[in-house]
């Protein structure tokens, strides 16, 4: 397989406006799945009909109205972790926040239990520590047998009657929004709740000026977001290049080297709380821009403020495991496989 790499804020930014080249119809993580996930697979007009079709779950005003519920939900986790006096985040607090609170939002809480049982990285369970998606599979054969049989107004109720250009969707159209939803931000979170919560721990003085100043958590979660990259890189088809279809010219398109580059970001590798709008690519950029920017930011904003008024101090422990695998940035932590925290009497 052929394969390039996109770098630079300004590259990376343009390649990913250029859908006309950089294409994104192509199918990822063929090793357990036979379908695209949809709306990020596919290019215009396609992507635009789809996204729209869910994108009523993940405005800001609508998630907005979740905020009760997500504060209560939260504020049970985290007094959990204050009568235990340690926590592991990833399994403990990140992952349970993010199973419950999508119960919350595609209205479907009798699914949690399930959502959890797949991990942070969805296609890695604990069950085995093989990478598959047969469960994810079982569960959305499941779930839309279900829904024939007994149609719902959920997000995968309407899913399962859309049309779009008045063709119904087919089987795996459906399978691949589903798995979009539920697999294409957990990863995001848990690195983003981890990341926030490792850097804070050491930082004393921001610390307290966030418990001070929670109007400035969204600040600091943008900061985060730009510095973490949660993720590093993406695929696009290069048509220009591609001479065969069956044989594509892959690029990568690397936000980590956009959100660093020193260039258009004074000293990227500092978190800086008065940058203000930077052209960072977090979240994505253009048409595939993260669907899911702001229910992230939200739940991790809620967190952060439930968690800075309960704790003053935390400490990282010996048992955590935190990976650095980006050769060329290798102060960016690229995974979280284990957050150990304890707590100062």
């Amino acid at each position: 397989m052929q394969l390039d790499l996109i770098t630079g804020n300004a590259a990376v930014r343009a390649a990913a406006r250029d859908y006309e080249r950089y294409s994104s119809d192509l199918q990822g993580d063929q090793d357990v799945r036979d379908y695209k996930q949809l709306p990020l697979e596919v290019d215009p007009p396609e992507h635009g009909a789809i996204r729209q079709l869910i994108a009523p779950w993940f405005l800001k005003d609508s998630l907005a109205l979740h905020e009760p519920e997500f504060r209560a939900l939260i504020r049970d986790l985290v007094a959990n972790t204050k009568a235990a006096g340690s926590i592991e985040v990833v399994q403990d607090l990140a992952l349970p926040m993010i199973v419950r609170c999508l119960g919350v939002v595609f209205g479907r809480p009798q699914d949690v239990d399930e959502w959890y049982s797949w991990g942070p990285d969805t296609w890695i369970t604990d069950e085995d520590g093989i990478r598959h998606g047969d469960h994810l599979d079982r569960y959305l054969k499941k779930t839309f047998d279900e829904l024939d049989q007994n149609p719902t107004d959920d997000i995968f109720g309407v899913v399962n009657r859309a049309e779009i250009d008045r063709v119904p969707l087919t089987r795996l159209e459906k399978y691949g929004i589903a798995n979009l939803v539920l697999a294409g931000g957990r990863d995001t979170v848990v690195k983003l709740v981890c990341g926030s919560l490792d850097y804070l721990s050491r930082n004393q003085a921001l610390r307290a000026s966030l418990a001070g100043q929670p109007d400035k958590l969204p600040d600091f979660i943008f900061e985060m977001v730009r510095f973490l990259s949660p993720l590093p890189m993406m695929h696009r088809v290069d048509k220009q290049q591609t001479e065969d279809a069956s044989n594509p010219h892959y690029v990568w398109l690397s936000f980590v080297s956009a959100n660093h580059d020193e260039s258009v970001i004074e000293c990227p590798a500092e978190i800086r709380m008065d940058r203000g709008a930077n052209p960072h690519v977090g979240f994505g950029y253009g048409r595939h821009s993260c669907i899911g920017l702001h229910l992230a930011q939200l739940q991790t904003r809620i967190l952060l403020e439930e968690w800075l008024a309960n704790f003053e101090s935390w400490r990282i422990a010996q048992t955590s495991s935190i990976e650095h695998g980006l050769a060329d940035f290798p102060h960016v932590p690229t995974r979280y496989e284990k957050l150990s925290l304890t707590f100062d009497s």
